[in-house]
């Protein structure tokens, strides 16, 4: 046992003289968000009396968001961590619906599930990563708990479109069955939605449980038997010299490179609005003249969404989005929430320059 706990402090003494390099490769390679990530519980405060509470939250806590962000110093603490109540987990998914990685979950947490074996998920896995290899990927196989739960980790250059991202992880993974597992892997990014955060995935390292560091899969052809497995310095140079896969490859296997979000009111700058307000669900006028085209032409470059007041209740959203198909303006989502966006356009809007008083001027002098 001591020679155990010996070799796991050495493990760890390596994982903690990288954090630094680690947590810089994290930052710019892994995080799509710093206003919400995943940090698991110290265990005095995982139990109750009575049962099991969460093991994890999403932090910052509610009240310290926006004030309290995710950055090199905190990624940094999680690779040096010794405490399991230190290990983090990043979202899969950014605010603009952007994802920089996809990752399939492969799972084993209960060592006494006879429908699944370590033997079947590494095979399973094995499979998926020489298909992504073929693809010109360059995937990392990870050990994530030590007793047969695997990642698979794919990095791209540059932020990619979550609906491809999770769509092209679906296609590869639907083979499931015919690999012999009983249960379809998790994936990462899910779909998540402008107003939900998505799901998040523990970052290497640390496990928050075991005491298990990151395995590597070793992918080089001479490799085998106990070289198989990459641990401690060998497996960090590996993950740290992993290949994003850049954008021409990702468009040829059928990812989607990200497109800015253009947010558009809808009356006064798509319907017409001549009658005013009618109602939430009544949309009498037509658009505007040239709204088809210049969206169909804004949508070559941006992600074009729709966002109005109409859009607070359910009845209102459909009918938005009845009134769209109906005179042919097609758009990427009419949204309940206003959306992170990078140009919102409003025709009742006065536009902020830094300058309080010209501001106030512009809203005494405002005429619709």
């Amino acid at each position: 046992m001591a020679g155990v706990t010996g070799y796991f402090e050495r493990l760890g003494d390596e994982w903690r003289e990288r954090a630094d390099e680690l947590a810089a490769w994290a930052m710019s390679r892994l995080v799509n968000r710093t206003d919400v990530w995943g940090r698991y519980l110290p265990v005095k405060q995982r139990k109750t009396e009575s049962r099991l509470a969460n093991t994890a939250i999403t932090a910052p806590f509610r009240e310290e968001r926006g004030k309290v962000f995710l950055d090199h110093s905190s990624l940094k603490k999680h690779f040096k961590t010794r405490d399991v109540g230190g290990v983090l987990g990043l979202h899969s998914t950014s605010a603009d619906l952007t994802s920089r990685w996809l990752a399939i979950d492969i799972d084993l947490h209960d060592e006494d599930d006879l429908s699944a074996s370590p033997q079947q998920n590494f095979v399973a896995a094995q499979g998926w990563h020489r298909q992504l290899v073929e693809l010109g990927c360059d995937p990392l196989l990870l050990d994530s708990n030590g007793k047969g739960g695997l990642h698979l980790l794919m990095i791209f250059a540059e932020p990619l479109e979550t609906r491809s991202v999770n769509r092209f992880g679906r296609q590869l993974v639907a083979d499931y069955e015919r690999r012999g597992l009983d249960q379809e892997p998790e994936i990462f990014p899910n779909n998540p939605t402008w107003d939900h955060y998505g799901n998040w995935l523990r970052l290497v390292g640390r496990h928050h449980t075991r005491d298990h560091y990151t395995r590597v899969w070793n992918d080089e052809p001479w490799a085998e038997g106990e070289n198989a497995w990459l641990e401690g310095h060998d497996a960090i140079d590996r993950i740290l010299r992993t290949q994003p896969l850049t954008a021409d490859i990702a468009e040829r296997i059928g990812l989607v490179r990200a497109r800015r979000t253009v947010c558009l009111d809808f009356d006064g700058v798509i319907h017409s609005y001549r009658s005013g307000w009618c109602g939430a669900e009544i949309i009498p006028d037509p658009p505007i003249h040239g709204t088809r085209e210049a969206v169909a032409q804004l949508r070559k470059r941006f992600r074009v969404v729709v966002h109005s007041a109409r859009c607070a209740t359910d009845a209102g959203m459909a009918a938005v989005a009845a009134w769209l198909q109906k005179h042919g303006i097609e758009i990427d989502e009419v949204c309940r929430f206003k959306p992170p966006a990078a140009i919102y356009v409003d025709d009742r809007a006065v536009p902020f320059r830094g300058d309080w008083q010209q501001a106030i001027a512009q809203i005494h002098e405002f005429r619709k």
